[in-house]
């Protein structure tokens, strides 16, 4: 595999991940397991919008579009995380969704 695919791999492996498109498992799982992200820890702003340069770069814009929304949803001004985290000294889970939230107080168990 050359060095570009690699880059677009990672890039579009991570896209896929944190527009919800594929689990980390899929994408591990098949092979070409390889992010320009973190997948384990909270996506930062900052990788996002890495992402998104890469991505206009190649004039990819609907990519970028998403990304950026996925940034207005999810970060406030400041680069924190909008939302509340789970408090709850025994959080309960009902429903594992890409966003998985304590069916107690509704709030997110992990970013």
């Amino acid at each position: 595999m050359k060095k570009e695919q690699m880059i677009y791999i990672s890039m579009i492996n991570s896209y896929n991940v944190i527009t919800n498109r594929a689990t980390i498992e899929e994408v591990t799982n098949s092979g070409v397991g390889i992010f320009c992200h973190s997948p384990e820890e909270e996506d930062g702003m900052e990788s996002i919008r890495f992402m998104i340069s890469y991505f206009e770069a190649l004039e990819m814009y609907e990519k970028c579009s998403e990304l950026k929304n996925y940034i207005e949803e999810t970060f406030n001004d400041d680069g924190t995380y909008k939302g509340n985290l789970c408090e709850c000294a025994y959080p309960e889970i009902k429903t594992y969704t890409p966003i998985v939230k304590c069916s107690v107080c509704n709030s997110m168990v992990k970013r």
